[in-house]
């Protein structure tokens, strides 16, 4: 899919949401916004090719337009991120229950397929400049690590001037895990200016998302 066929996507899934609380007019102008926004950027963003976190990067370069959008119509930051919350879980809430399991499958399965020779392709640095370094370490048949040292979404935001994003586009991982009904840990993100992401995935298991808690023990 590409990011424009994926922003008229979400556009739709939050149609309804945003129409409600900001009005048509608002939407009609921030949907308009959101398109001349993705033409402007997407030239001045890198390729990562067939990246294992090629979809991660094309949803964020979509949030980083909805982003700038949403601040450029008079929201706050804290008030644009979160709206990218509420569109992203929109969206995982339209999943079907009987094909969460095929979409856990496309999601952790598909890092896992290319999880080794990423880790080596890391380590020789031989990886679009653009795309994830990462180590990957097995722990059991159900349970494994995925430490990010550098993050296509990080360069992203720091590319498109919205840094103060990243530490809500974080949290997002543990949406995706909960909603696919996926295990997630993790207590360090570049994000937050760690030195590295230190996820824990876990195909079976469970993941609280109750951001009214806090992300002080997990990031």
């Amino acid at each position: 899919m590409t990011v424009r066929l994926l922003n008229d996507f979400l556009l739709l899934l939050s149609s309804g949401s945003l129409i409600a609380e900001k009005g048509e007019e608002f939407f009609s102008l921030f949907s308009k916004n959101v398109r001349q926004e993705l033409r402007a950027i997407l030239p001045e963003v890198p390729k990562i090719g067939d990246s294992i976190f090629k979809s991660s990067y094309l949803i964020g370069v979509c949030f980083i337009a909805w982003y700038r959008v949403f601040v450029k119509l008079g929201l706050t930051s804290d008030e644009a991120n979160q709206w990218i919350w509420r569109v992203l879980e929109n969206a995982l809430k339209k999943i079907p229950s009987f094909l969460v399991p095929l979409a856990k499958k496309i999601y952790i399965g598909g890092m896992l397929r290319k999880a080794v020779s990423h880790t080596e392709k890391s380590k020789a640095g031989t990886l679009p400049e653009y795309d994830w370094t990462i180590a990957y370490t097995p722990v059991d048949s159900n349970c494994f690590r995925l430490d990010v040292h550098e993050c296509g979404i990080q360069k992203l935001c720091s590319k498109f001037h919205t840094e103060e994003m990243l530490p809500s586009l974080c949290r997002t991982d543990y949406m995706v895990a909960h909603y696919l009904r996926a295990g997630f840990e993790r207590t360090q993100t570049l994000g937050d200016g760690n030195c590295v992401c230190n996820n824990t995935f876990r195909f079976h298991g469970e993941c609280q998302w109750m951001p009214e808690k806090g992300f002080v023990d997990r990031k």
